[in-house]
């Protein structure tokens, strides 16, 4: 009886949902299901007769448990230090529990202790739920003030002080914890732009909790590359019954009802159970006709009525790009192991009249940009017959070109500084010259010795300030299609790492392209990037000096890369795009695809694959 018992229980707590609706993504690879994998903590609580030490290392194991707003934590303090804790800011995140340190110092009367708790810091998760990863070697340590209960020299031992926060191992982010987007509107208003943010999934007010952040405003990061519909100041109230969202906003004056609710819609898309929501506006429901909701307004969140404004700033069906012969070409359905339709580019790029290095396409897939063959002249061209090559930058060094969904152009040049140029004169005057070995790759920029420019509507030149990564070597940008951030790769001391800048624009026109933070830690020898997504990078590197290979790596901070495939020798560039495959070029001349993460299949010679963007 106890047998059939027991596995009655273990089947009803396997239970797994089979229904929901089936929401569409951006590109990007966050699960359908944000509950999955989530385990519920079952404290053991504060025991019987534990020293100073023990208590601090049983609250340490309980802190993970959210269940009750965190009674279990709560039950490890004293009253009035329980009544004040609150949790829901900042976590700071350790690597793992066996190797925390704990110091201890008790009182000469024994009533009172200190016990200092010392570990590597992984990463701090902010207040608006940003995760950013520490620089290794970075060191948590957190004091617990200690006293025994009602000041008997023989009661328990129970925290009287200690940090307004959480502190979670690595292993209970990774169990408690998820990631998720807020959604914000690009300067322009032209694509919305994920927000990631970490959020605990342990009870049932996730949606309300979501949406609480949305009309908070963005993170502190990501706040001045972009804008929200949400006024600041205004009053908002977040009710979730059943199925359906109820957003309430009061106290402002006219809106965008449109990109408000946009943002509510692609926020809500990752919650299965929110199938409709409806906005209220200074007391009216506002109508969305053709939003597919039950009524006009109770729209649904996957609806493509929302499409303008997606955060993929592409259409669907866009083609890919390659070279062959000189010549740039195009292709439709990169979705098997072939490829259909392709076809030259209309124009004087695809006949080949101009040879080019590096080659970028518009988002609108109207214009191309390229680097001239020597890398010392851009040159645009629209994709048409007829068209003309125009030179929008000469007498350079240009090293990369990338547009943005408002039209602009982005384009890197490496330069040199008139006083290194003026030592470098001196040097050559002074000592007799010595052959410089030959490498197989060419050597990284010095550091501070790369210019950026912004040609606004693919001619207008604005210098980009880059005084950020003044200090090491920039080796590739690439602009985010929404334009309001850049992936780069940069060098220091011969190690590579990839890491995301956010744009800033101001009153004035001048831009900035600053405030970056580093992802995909463990990856090495990172060669090339693109964007797959607005919230996702494809990348090529190697994991702790393993083999060459794509990577997935997503702009959340928490998330570790993923294979994108098993490695192909000899990959030199990736690309990809939303709900499209990534595609790769080998330097034996052959372009790759892979449309499962598994395999990647070689499909047509040629080289330099890419998506527009």
């Amino acid at each position: 009886m106890a047998a059939s018992v027991a596995c009655a229980t273990m089947a009803a707590c396997a239970t797994v949902p089979m229904t929901g609706p089936v929401v569409p993504g951006d590109g990007g690879d966050t699960p359908s299901d944000p509950y999955g994998g989530y385990v519920r903590l079952l404290p053991a609580g504060p025991q019987e007769g534990v020293g100073p030490e023990g208590l601090v290392g049983g609250f340490l194991k309980d802190m993970g448990s959210f269940e009750e707003d965190h009674k279990a934590a709560r039950s490890y303090m004293f009253p009035e230090l329980s009544d004040e804790w609150s949790p829901d800011g900042s976590v700071r995140v350790f690597g793992d529990l066996d190797a925390v340190g704990l110091e201890t110092e008790v009182s000469t009367d024994g009533l009172t202790a200190t016990v200092r708790m010392r570990s590597s810091l992984v990463a701090t998760i902010d207040d608006s739920g940003k995760y950013v990863q520490s620089d290794p070697g970075h060191l948590l340590e957190v004091p617990f003030e200690l006293a025994r209960e009602q000041g008997d020299p023989e009661g328990e031992w129970r925290i009287q002080d200690m940090p307004d926060e959480l502190i979670l191992s690595q292993l209970d982010v990774e169990r408690t914890h998820r990631p998720f987007n807020l959604y914000y509107l690009n300067p322009g208003s032209t694509a919305l732009v994920p927000d990631p943010v970490y959020l605990p999934v342990s009870n049932d007010a996730l949606a309300k909790r979501l949406l609480d952040k949305l009309v908070a405003g963005p993170t502190d990061w990501l706040a001045p590359a972009v804008h929200s519909a949400f006024p600041e100041g205004a009053v908002t109230g977040v009710v979730i019954d059943a199925e359906t969202a109820t957003i309430r906003v009061s106290g402002v004056g006219e809106v965008d009802e449109f990109e408000m609710g946009a943002q509510i819609a692609w926020t809500l898309r990752q919650l299965p159970e929110v199938e409709e929501f409806t906005l209220v506006v200074n007391g009216d429901e506002v109508s969305f006709p053709n939003a597919d909701g039950e009524r006009s307004d109770r729209p649904r969140p996957a609806s493509d009525f929302w499409a303008p404004v997606s955060p993929s700033a592409i259409s669907a069906g866009i083609r890919a790009y390659f070279t062959h012969d000189g010549q740039l070409w195009s292709a439709a359905d990169w979705g098997s192991d072939t490829i259909g339709d392709a076809e030259r580019v209309p124009g004087p790029l695809g006949a080949g009249d101009v040879q080019l290095e590096r080659f970028a396409v518009s988002v609108d897939e109207s214009t191309i940009a390229g680097i001239t063959v020597g890398g010392d002249t851009v040159v645009t061209s629209f994709a048409s017959p007829g068209a003309e090559v125009t030179e929008v930058l000469t007498d350079g060094t240009f090293t990369s070109v990338s547009w943005d969904v408002n039209g602009d152009l982005w384009v890197t040049e490496q330069t040199r500084r008139p006083e290194e140029e003026a030592e470098e004169e001196s040097d050559e005057e002074d000592e007799p010259a010595e052959e410089e070995p030959t490498t197989d790759t060419d050597p990284a920029p010095e550091p501070g010795t790369t210019d950026l420019w912004l040609l606004r509507g693919g001619d207008e030149v604005v210098r980009v300030d880059l005084s950020d990564l003044r200090d090491r070597s920039l080796l590739n940008f690439q602009i985010s299609r929404d334009g309001t951030r850049a992936a780069v790769v940069t060098e220091v001391d011969g190690q590579t790492s990839l890491q995301v800048g956010r744009v800033v624009s101001d009153s004035d026109g001048r831009v900035s392209v600053g405030s970056f933070i580093t992802l995909g830690r463990e990856l090495d020898e990172i060669s090339d990037i693109s964007w797959r997504s607005g919230d996702q990078l494809a990348v090529l590197g190697n994991r702790q000096g393993g083999t060459e290979q794509a990577f997935l790596v997503s702009l959340d901070g928490g998330s570790p890369a993923a294979s994108a495939g098993t490695p192909v020798p000899g990959m030199v560039n990736i690309s990809g795009a939303p709900g499209q495959p990534l595609v790769a070029g080998s330097d034996d001349g052959n372009i790759w695809i892979t449309t499962d993460r598994l395999n990647w299949q070689n499909v047509v010679e040629g080289g330099s694959p890419t998506f527009p963007g």
